[in-house]
């Protein structure tokens, strides 16, 4: 019997060393929650105990506000579990006027560095909300700005506002159709969007080439403003110019008017001969072609020491036109007709 019970006490024992050997490791071996800290500009409605979010899922809390000079240090405890990136901002956020405010962290953990114990967010990476106060203070400020002792000190304002009022009076119709056309041109552009956004493109590509030509258009600009320059200096020639060449048509159509028989009939006139040389077109052709080779042939065949000119006949050649004059319209070997008439037999 007293075996049995010496037997159960030392199981009971193992066992109770057992449970505080596992409960201890366990402790040890737990992860602990990332502790950080942040500055900010002020913490109003924000206590220990505050929840901090990301995305608004909770993930820690804060265990402690202290002011620090101009700024006041956050602590905070993020879960064990949570990873957040190290580039993260801290926002204090107010859900509404009276509720408790939280501190929303904005980087969720996608890769890169992590946000480990120790660190601390800097002022430049947070923000706290507006506060109803310096609402109501701002709104007080521009209301001084514009009162009596501001914008309207001399009644400007006043003036402003009567003037609008009595240049809107009966305009309710036109204002409406205004606005109604505006929505209309807005609803043009929302629908063209792709061909607005390719204009501001195209209108950037050609930005570019005017930043990347710049000393050319620079270069460009200075001839303009030269001319302009010129232009200005000699201004009085210009005006002297242009008046005397205003004369000059006025002269013109006096001169038009009284000789228009004249000029008609010298035209008809002219009909004739411009028919014949359009006929001829060919012919002239040729002669233009062969002109300068003739005349160099004429300088080849001068002497200039005995003022004579040199030449030979060909009596063959003369033979081959001869026999082959009837049909010089067609034969290959025939020379050339300059003008109508010219190697033609009839």
């Amino acid at each position: 019997m007293k075996l049995v019970k010496r037997i159960a006490v030392i199981v009971i024992a193992l066992a109770l060393v057992t449970a505080a050997i596992v409960v201890g490791a366990k402790a040890w071996f737990k992860p602990e929650p990332t502790k950080v800290e942040a500055l900010f500009e002020s913490t109003v409605g924000l206590y220990p105990g505050s929840d901090v979010q990301i995305l608004g899922v909770p993930v820690g809390h804060v265990t402690a506000v202290d002011p620090e000079g101009d700024l006041v240090r956050v602590s905070m405890e993020i879960d064990e579990d949570q990873e957040v990136g190290a580039d993260t901002a801290a926002v204090i956020v107010a859900p509404t006027l009276v509720s408790d405010r939280f501190v929303q962290l904005t980087e969720p953990y996608d890769g890169g560095a992590k946000l480990a114990s120790g660190d601390e967010i800097p002022r430049e990476r947070t923000a706290v909300p507006v506060e109803i106060d310096d609402l109501y203070k701002s709104l007080n400020d521009v209301g001084k700005k514009l009162g009596p002792e501001g914008a309207n000190k001399d009644g400007a304002l006043a003036d402003l506002l009567e003037v609008a009022a009595a240049n809107l009076d009966g305009q309710g119709t036109n204002l409406n159709t205004m606005i109604s056309e505006f929505s209309k041109a807005t609803a043009t552009l929302s629908k063209t969007d792709t061909d607005f956004f390719s204009t501001v493109t195209n209108l950037e590509k050609f930005n570019d080439m005017l930043v990347a030509n710049d000393r050319t258009v620079g270069n460009v600009n200075q001839q303009f403003a030269a001319v302009t320059d010129y232009l200005a200096d000699d201004r009085d020639d210009l005006t002297t110019a242009v008046t005397n060449l205003g004369d000059a048509l006025v002269i013109l159509d006096d001169f038009i008017r009284d000789n228009r028989g004249n000029l008609k009939s010298s035209v008809s006139q002219l009909v004739g001969p411009t028919k014949v040389l359009v006929n001829q077109k060919k012919s002239l052709e040729e002669s233009v072609r062969l002109i300068p080779l003739v005349l160099q042939n004429y300088l080849k065949a001068y002497d200039p020491k005995s003022n004579t000119l040199q030449g030979r006949g060909n009596l063959n050649e003369l033979t081959l036109w001869s026999k082959n004059g009837l049909d010089s319209r067609t034969s290959s070997d025939a020379p050339p007709n300059l003008l109508p008439g010219v190697g033609e037999t009839r």
